[in-house]
C-alpha cells in the first residue's frame, strides 16, 4: 500500500480544539500517566491541561506551531511545537519543585519528582542558546512513515541557519527515534514508578532523556 501523501503546515486558531484531544490520546499509552493523575484517567483535568498548553503554545512568540495533514482526508496527524530558548542566568534556574503548589488531581509525589526530572535536564541547556522540541506527536497509524523526520527536519534548517544546538527532554519512547536522527544524549533521570504503584503490577523505571543536536 502506498504511503499516505501529507503536507507540513503552521496551526491556526480553528486547530487548537483538535490538537488538544490530539495529544491527549497520544499521552493515553504513557505508563507514568496512569499514576501521575489521579482518579485514571481523570480525563477533565488532562483534557484542561493539554487545553491549555496548546493555547500557551499558540500564543507564545518564541514558539511556532506546525501541523502534519493527510491531502486526501485533510485530517491532522501530526503535531510539532518548536521554541527559540534564549539563555538563562544561573542565578535564575529553578532549583526544584519544593514549595510549587501542585494542582488539585495529581499524585502529589510523582508530581513533585516528574517536575524535578524536568528542571534538571533543563539546567543542562538553559544556559545555551537553542532551538527546543516542546511537543511532537504522530497518529499512531501514520508513525514510521517519515511524518515525524519531517517535522524534526524543521528544528534542524533553524539551527543551522543559526548555528546554534537543537535540543529535546525525550521520553523512553522516542529516544531511539532521536538517535537515529542524530541527537546524542547529555543527561537523563530515572523515576521509580514502583513507589507509587500496587505491588507486582507491571510498572518499573521510567525515564526521561536530555538530548541535542549540534549542527
Amino acid at each position: 500500500m502506498a504511503a499516505p501523501k501529507y503536507s507540513i503546515a503552521s496551526v491556526s486558531e480553528p486547530d487548537l480544539p483538535f490538537l488538544a484531544n490530539f495529544i491527549h490520546a497520544a499521552k493515553l499509552s504513557l505508563s507514568i500517566n496512569r499514576l501521575i493523575f489521579k482518579d485514571w484517567p481523570n480525563e477533565a483535568l488532562q483534557k484542561q491541561m493539554y487545553s491549555e498548553a496548546v493555547q500557551d503554545g499558540y500564543s507564545n512568540p518564541s514558539m511556532e506551531c506546525f501541523k502534519a495533514v493527510d491531502v486526501d482526508s485533510n485530517e491532522i496527524v501530526g503535531y510539532f511545537v518548536l521554541a527559540r530558548k534564549r539563555p538563562v542566568k544561573e542565578s535564575l534556574i529553578d532549583s526544584g519543585s519544593e514549595g510549587e503548589a501542585i494542582p488539585d488531581g495529581f499524585n502529589l509525589g510523582l508530581f513533585r519528582e516528574m517536575t524535578d526530572a524536568t528542571i534538571q535536564i533543563a539546567k543542562q541547556t538553559d544556559a545555551i542558546d537553542r532551538f527546543e522540541i516542546v511537543y511532537m506527536c504522530v497518529k499512531p497509524s501514520y508513525q514510521c512513515k517519515g511524518i515525524g523526520s519531517k517535522l524534526v527536519q524543521l528544528g534542524f534548517d533553524r539551527a543551522r541557519a543559526e548555528g546554534i544546538p537543537f535540543a529535546v527532554c525525550a521520553e523512553a519512547p522516542a529516544h531511539e527515534f532521536f538517535i537515529k536522527l542524530g541527537f546524542k544524549d547529555t543527561t537523563h533521570y530515572d523515576i521509580d514508578l514502583r513507589k507509587y504503584a500496587p505491588a507486582y503490577s507491571g510498572f518499573g523505571i521510567f525515564r526521561l532523556s536530555g538530548m541535542m543536536w549540534r549542527p
